[in-house]
């Protein structure tokens, strides 16, 4: 029995959401020195929003703006995407880099695969376990096989798991919503940019207005924000809540290859190792027949 074509898109694309997303932290390294991670964190949702739903209206003569909609849904999906930016950094400058990251990916999973169990009725088995055991140590060994010291901070893990959390409701809310990914994609983001408003406007801008800062800016917007939430809204549909947060661990698989590639970071053998570990456990789940 091979797997289905549903299954197979949805793997693609969450794995490629995922690769799209691990682009993140290089993009963010090449930015000037006055952009703050809470400003930057805001304004991927805020311009994404912006050009996600101009784009739908113009293509659906502004018929996206009305029709039936989950406002459950959204507001899920919303409130999630918005959390996660403003958790997620927040957790990283109180707790570290390595301690946040470890915590808020690392737990995505496990909290995306009991969503969908509570919710969806979705039943995980071995398979699964094995894979995000795999990945979860994977990127915890990957973090401690940087250069980074790990301090732990109780409120900065508290935030990076409301982190994760925010991160897994956004799953939830976009499989309430029964509109084209397009149009869905576009309308959470509209709204999850109005809630990351306020810290955008609060933020120092002046930066955006320099060419690397304009750049930089761009390809987050685009190539971290926009291509990788279409493909997640489009491939989480397909496949069960747990098995999609799982493949999107592609993400610190490709962080790490960018890292190494561009910036010049080396990793140790607990790193590589990592490597291995969370590639194992990617591959493991992506041949999975039974992932829808």
């Amino acid at each position: 029995m091979s797997i289905s074509k549903d299954s197979l898109t949805g793997i693609l694309c969450v794995i490629g959401a995922g690769m799209c997303w691990g682009t993140t932290g290089t993009i963010q390294a090449f930015m000037p020195a006055a952009a703050t991670s809470l400003v930057v964190g805001s304004a991927r949702v805020v311009f994404s929003g912006v050009i996600l739903l101009a784009a739908m209206a113009v293509k659906t003569r502004g018929k996206i703006l009305f029709g039936k909609w989950s406002v459950k849904g959204v507001l899920l999906a919303a409130f999630g995407l918005a959390g996660y930016q403003l958790t997620f950094f927040s957790a990283v400058k109180m707790t570290g880099v390595a301690a946040g990251t470890m915590v808020a990916i690392g737990s995505a999973p496990p909290v995306a695969g009991i969503f969908g169990w509570l919710l969806f009725r979705e039943r995980l088995g071995w398979r699964w376990l094995a894979a995000t055991a795999a990945t979860v140590a994977g990127c915890v060994m990957l973090i401690l096989g940087g250069d980074g010291e790990i301090s732990v901070s109780f409120a900065g893990v508290l935030l990076a798991l409301c982190a994760a959390v925010s991160y897994a409701l956004e799953g939830v809310g976009l499989r309430y919503v029964r509109r084209s990914p397009y149009e869905t994609i576009a309308m959470v983001s509209a709204a999850s940019g109005l809630m990351a408003l306020p810290w955008f406007l609060a933020g120092d801008l002046s930066w955006m207005l320099l060419p690397r800062g304009a750049l930089c800016i761009t390809l987050l917007v685009f190539v971290s924000t926009i291509i990788p939430y279409t493909l997640f809204t489009i491939g989480i549909r397909k496949i069960k809540l747990g098995t999609g947060y799982t493949l999107a661990l592609s993400e610190p698989l490709t962080a790490w290859f960018l890292s190494t590639a561009l910036l010049g970071e080396r990793l140790s053998a607990v790193g590589v190792a990592g490597v291995g570990a969370l590639f194992a456990g990617i591959l493991l789940l992506a041949l999975d027949k039974k992932a829808a």
